[in-house]
């Protein structure tokens, strides 16, 4: 999954929201991971000691995955479980890192473990929607997702989920039913008006696409999809200055994003830049021979293109 999405769920919790223990070693943690200081975590987890509270052991499994320690946290929220056998809270702990560290049948076995101790929990059946998203099953994630809706009339991230799968599957006008409501339920999210837009490009509503990608690079302005969506639309409509502008910046925030390197060499050649058009076309081709990451947000997919 997105690698922001997963420092933004981190660090928006505060230390007394999660209920971690008061010893010095846990507000340390905490300190640092609020602070997102990487060597301080890493320092704080290595020095370590007698402190083995549930608490702990779920601040540990956050810490963990902060620093790309996935397995030492799966360990650390199992541990978490032992100590409290049937806890909602570390569940779904156990399940969102399952989900993050690609092993979704795990993800949804957590979840379901989740589900029987609140069964009115929007978020388990949002979080289930999402394992069965990401693992490529998509009738049954969006039957996860409308229940979640059931259950929570607001819940603004099963809304736009419906749109994406929507989007998976074909159903162009049903997914921008969503995308509305779920921008209904947070005007101001960058992501949703970014995704929003490039839809209304697919539906051919430029205008409106426009309009919408431009709020979003202003909520968002360090996103380089939005840059890279801004510059295609620019570049198609032949506003060449600020196509390039756009372009450039996508490439400058992300330089491995092959089709807004592509999409910049165009538009210098069209400009007569025939030395920058060349080297932009080089720089695609040699990114788009190497193979995939696999970190790719699945979410994202279609923005790259």
């Amino acid at each position: 999954m997105n690698a922001a999405r997963l420092w933004l769920a981190i660090l928006s919790l505060s230390p007394s929201g999660l209920g971690f223990s008061t010893s010095n070693e846990s507000q340390r943690l905490a300190k640092c991971l609020q602070q997102k200081d990487r060597g301080c975590v890493l320092t704080c987890l290595k020095e370590a000691s007698a402190d083995h509270s549930p608490e702990y052991f779920e601040l540990a499994a956050r810490a963990q995955m902060f620093v790309g320690q996935n397995q030492e946290a799966l360990k650390s929220i199992g541990q978490a479980i032992q100590l409290k056998p049937g806890n909602y809270d570390y569940l779904m702990e156990q399940g969102w890192l399952y989900q993050r560290s690609g092993d979704q049948v795990s993800a949804i076995e957590s979840f379901l473990n989740a589900s029987q101790i609140n069964p009115q929990s929007s978020a388990v059946f949002y979080e289930l929607g999402m394992s069965f998203f990401l693992a490529k099953e998509y009738e049954r994630s969006i039957r996860h997702f409308n229940h979640a809706l059931q259950l929570d009339r607001k819940n603004d991230k099963a809304e736009f989920m419906i749109g994406v799968v929507d989007i998976w599957l074909g159903h162009l006008d049903e997914a921008k039913v969503h995308y509305a409501n779920a921008l209904t339920l947070q005007p101001h999210n960058g992501h949703y008006l970014l995704h929003y837009g490039v839809l209304l490009t697919m539906l051919n509503e430029d205008d409106l696409a426009l309009a919408n990608m431009l709020e979003a690079r202003k909520l968002d302005p360090s996103n380089p999809l939005t840059h890279f969506q801004l510059g295609k639309r620019y570049r198609l409509m032949g506003k060449l200055a600020e196509a390039r502008a756009e372009l450039e910046a996508a490439v400058r925030l992300r330089p491995t994003l092959s089709p807004a390197l592509y999409q910049l060499g165009e538009v210098y050649h069209k400009l007569g830049e025939e030395a920058k058009a060349r080297n932009a076309f080089e720089k695609f081709e040699a990114q788009s021979q190497q193979e995939r990451t696999g970190e790719e947000d699945p979410i994202d997919v279609n923005l790259e293109n």
